[in-house]
């Protein structure tokens, strides 16, 4: 698929289907913009149109109208639902070449153009490496059609920023493709293969910590929930210097690429999407290799501890005592609270070894999460209330959206334990904030943010631009937020 900026009369073009978006508050916008013999078709349809409307012309070009909200309130978002939009009528008709003519609103042109870019290459997503059948292989396969986007008042409209708007996308999408993978063809071993090699293909340097340099080392929280399982655990770490200047931003992603709950066991009902839980790691995996392609003139490091969470006869047990890589000790009270643990040493060695001048981890984490926002938003906790802000910023821009919640200190009593320093699960109160009081514990007096992505990295309905499975979360709003600095 090629989405290429627009030049001339589009009116003139030749394509197989013709998209136009539409305000609803404002049809004769678009009705001005047709060939007139096109507007006595569509004149008194489009009024009554409750979503857009899509017919084929007697020279055979098919039309398409999409409905954008009134004028006022359409925002970025609105044209990444365009874009979507698009890829699913170009696809519905079969058609090869097509033209999309944006609506001018309150919007910047090149705005408007990077989120409908975003919208088509979202859209056109598909997993589905594992049929056999061609008749099942979708429309994200293949070459695709052309797209050439205009604007209606025939601005120009920025090849550069649709380029990059592609990357960006093209970045999430590898990110899903990771985390809708099966768990027996995703483990930590193979997740590292593939995410090394293509970071070393971007020129990111990759370390590697396997079990016995771990055990030596002292990472005890993450070894005690990999010690469950019979697939050996893996750190893998990313380092893209793209400035000559000092200083690293760090990333920590968790990466649980099968999560059962391990003793503390999860009902078996949808326990197969558990293998989402590693969209942390995907996320900032990518999130590294995307600035290298990128060229972003900064440094970052991203660390991914990767295992499963399984029950087993050598498997930690509720009440079990664990030593942190940081010299803590905690009280397993939930073997299905096995994130934070990972993360407890992931955070700690991070801000040890590289002295971040900010560190944000991604993670699948608490249901709760999902329970109090659902899928719009992802949660956000911080000890630096200047880095929390910028990220909701960068949230609000991308379209990736995040809700801070409280960490108050009165919240710690939850996680006083009779025996540790702390234990890993208090009551079922404030589960999310329990979650990020934790994880405080590890990152001493760095700048810090814990994004908890358990509501948005994966879907179990569709939305405009995504199908159900995983969503890439947290790319888009970190390569925002590092382009802002």
């Amino acid at each position: 698929m090629k989405i290429l900026s627009g030049e001339g009369d589009y009116n003139k073009v030749k394509a197989e289907l013709k998209i136009y978006g539409y305000f609803k508050d404002n049809i004769k916008i678009v009705l001005k913009s047709l060939p007139p013999g096109i507007v006595k078709h569509v004149e008194s349809q489009l009024k009554e149109a409750k979503n857009g409307l899509r017919f084929l012309s007697q020279d055979g070009t098919w039309y398409s109208f999409l409905k954008l909200e009134d004028k006022k309130r359409v925002t970025t978002e609105s044209y990444r639902r365009i874009g979507a939009g698009a890829a699913k009528d170009a696809e519905a008709v079969h058609a090869n070449r097509v033209v999309v003519v944006m609506p001018s609103g309150n919007i910047s042109t090149d705005d408007a153009a990077c989120a409908l870019t975003e919208g088509i290459v979202l859209a056109r997503y598909s997993y589905d490496d594992l049929k056999t059948s061609s008749d099942d292989k979708k429309a994200g396969k293949g070459p695709g059609p052309v797209i050439s986007v205009y604007s209606f008042d025939r601005k120009k409209v920025s090849g550069k920023v649709m380029d990059r708007a592609r990357m960006v996308a093209d970045a999430v999408n590898e990110a899903r493709g990771l985390a809708d993978a099966p768990s027996n063809l995703m483990t930590p071993t193979v997740f590292t293969k593939e995410v090394s090699a293509e970071a070393k293909k971007q020129g990111v340097r990759v370390k590697v910590l396997d079990r016995p340099v771990l055990q030596k080392m002292g990472w005890g929280a993450f070894l005690g929930v990999a010690q469950g399982s019979a697939e050996p655990p893996k750190v893998v770490i990313l380092e893209y210097k793209g400035s000559k200047k000092t200083g690293w931003y760090a990333l920590v992603g968790k990466g649980i690429t099968f999560d059962s709950g391990g003793i503390s066991i999860k009902p078996s009902s949808g326990m197969e999407d558990m293998k989402f839980d590693m969209c942390g790691a995907a996320a900032v995996a990518m999130t590294t290799i995307l600035a290298a392609r990128l060229r972003l003139p900064l440094n970052i490091v991203a660390v991914m501890p990767l295992t499963e969470n399984m029950p087993g006869g050598r498997a930690q047990k509720p009440g079990d005592v664990v030593k942190t890589l940081s010299g803590k000790t905690v009280e397993i009270i939930s073997t299905d609270a096995e994130g934070r643990m990972i993360l407890a040493d992931a955070l700690n060695y991070a801000v040890k070894t590289y002295r971040p001048k900010a560190i944000i981890d991604l993670a699948t984490l608490t249901g709760a999460c999902v329970v109090a926002l659902g899928t719009e938003a992802s949660g956000i906790m911080g000890s630096d209330d200047k880095l929390v802000k910028a990220l909701i910023k960068a949230g609000e821009e991308s379209g990736d959206r995040l809700w801070e919640l409280p960490m108050w200190d009165d919240y710690k009593d939850l996680l006083k334990s009779e025996v540790a320093d702390i234990k890993n699960a208090g009551s079922r109160w404030a589960g999310t904030i329990q979650g990020g009081i934790f994880l405080k514990e590890f990152i001493g007096d760095a700048n810090w943010a814990h994004i908890d992505i358990a509501g948005t990295a994966y879907l179990e309905k569709p939305k405009p631009y995504f199908k159900r499975g995983a969503t890439g979360a947290g790319i888009r709003l970190l390569v925002q937020f590092f382009e802002g600095l």
